[in-house]
């Protein structure tokens, strides 16, 4: 009985992880900013949208929005910290093109529109609309699964699943 436990204890910690937002996922090391495909922000994916509608890859309480409407910080009930990145360079806009439907302290779920990315207008002004997701703590990750990279994903769809490590005692 006592397996059946730690088996049923164990798929509890296992999260799947929804895309941001319609469109081609691809590796970070793809992505056209050195700090993002060194994984210097920690490990993560990556996509090319074709909605301009971001949502919610987990559950958790917004702990950070940047003033230019370009990073949206997550942190899940196990601790995860999640950065979802709206565009490469886009913090030289000062807001314009991104506009933040959430606030910070609030408690959003899996699915929930977060924010919503003018891409054409971000195109025309020569900006790169990649949408990025980090995990910028991933050290508390036990298992993080390999997307199928290079397809078009539907947005809140599980592109991965992630567990966590046993809290210390």
């Amino acid at each position: 009985m006592f397996r059946i436990f730690d088996l049923l204890k164990s798929r509890a910690r296992l999260s799947k992880v929804l895309a941001p937002v319609q469109g081609r996922l691809f590796p970070l090391e793809d992505v056209n900013d050195e700090i993002f495909a060194s994984k210097g922000l920690g490990g993560g994916f990556a996509v090319q949208p074709s909605s301009d509608l971001i949502y919610a890859p987990l559950n958790g309480t917004v702990t950070s929005l940047f003033p230019t409407n370009h990073e949206i910080g997550i942190r899940t009930k196990e601790g995860l910290d999640l950065l979802i990145h709206l565009g490469l360079n886009t913090v030289e806009l000062g807001g314009v093109g991104c506009d933040i439907l959430v606030e910070a302290g609030q408690e959003v779920k899996k699915g929930q529109l977060l924010a919503t990315m003018n891409r054409k207008l971000l195109r025309g002004l020569g900006y790169d609309d990649t949408v990025i997701v980090t995990y910028t703590n991933d050290q508390i990750l036990k298992g993080v699964s390999a997307p199928v990279f290079f397809r078009e994903i539907n947005a809140k769809r599980a592109v991965q699943t992630i567990s966590y490590r046993s809290r210390l005692r």
